[in-house]
């Protein structure tokens, strides 16, 4: 049966356990200590107070000074959204302008932080709902597909521009795309199944002047 051992030490501290950046760690004598000897020591050995200070990580230490600049970092949410724009639409972010009626420069000032001017904000936060529905689906939007029409004569960049929800035109777009795939994929089926008509000699017409018989 292994015995436990209570032995004086110092209490032991980790950087995780602190609560509070400026807290310094208790540094106490006779603090009880249990051990399983064949586990902390080996087989019948003792949990001394010289091996818990120089065992690694549960060494006592003190934390001195924490510098900060006081500066609250800046937060950019806007930026944040045309990333994830950007990651959804990929090479078609170019195509985007023309929801906002605004230069391609425009569209990166924001990326880089800028933020746009309120009229163009809702319509930001719905190209996002479209951008979060295709890269979840892994669906990219190629320009043709931009242009296609959706729903009302519309295409999916006037239906945003017209303030229409982002994430539902989103899927409204794959649905005809998908539609469009299923059709051509029974068609393709549908005439691999039809035999070849059979050709006659009279079907092959008279050489031309410049051809060999």
């Amino acid at each position: 049966m292994l015995a436990l051992h209570h032995v004086p030490v110092y209490a032991l501290a980790q950087p995780t356990a602190l609560a509070a950046p400026y807290t310094q760690s208790v540094l106490a004598e006779s603090v009880p200590a249990m051990c399983f000897n064949h586990v902390m020591n080996g087989t019948g050995g003792n949990c001394s107070l010289q091996f818990y200070r120089e065992r690694y990580g549960y060494r006592p230490f003190q934390i001195i000074e924490r510098k900060s600049t006081g500066e609250p970092v800046p937060v950019k949410p806007f930026a944040r959204l045309m990333t994830e724009i950007k990651e959804g639409f990929g090479r078609t972010l170019t195509r985007l302008p023309t929801v906002f009626g605004v230069s391609r420069q425009t569209l990166y000032n924001w990326l880089d932080g800028e933020t746009p001017k309120e009229p163009h904000q809702a319509k930001l936060v719905e190209l996002t709902e479209a951008a979060r529905v295709f890269a979840a689906a892994g669906f990219k939007p190629t320009s043709t597909l931009l242009d296609r029409t959706v729903a009302g004569g519309k295409s999916f960049l006037e239906l945003i521009a017209n303030g229409a929800d982002g994430a539902a035109t989103a899927r409204s777009l794959m649905r005809i795309v998908e539609r469009g795939l299923t059709s051509k994929a029974h068609l393709a089926a549908a005439l691999a199944d039809v035999p070849a008509a059979p050709r006659h000699s009279g079907d092959i017409g008279a050489p031309a002047a410049e051809e060999d018989a």
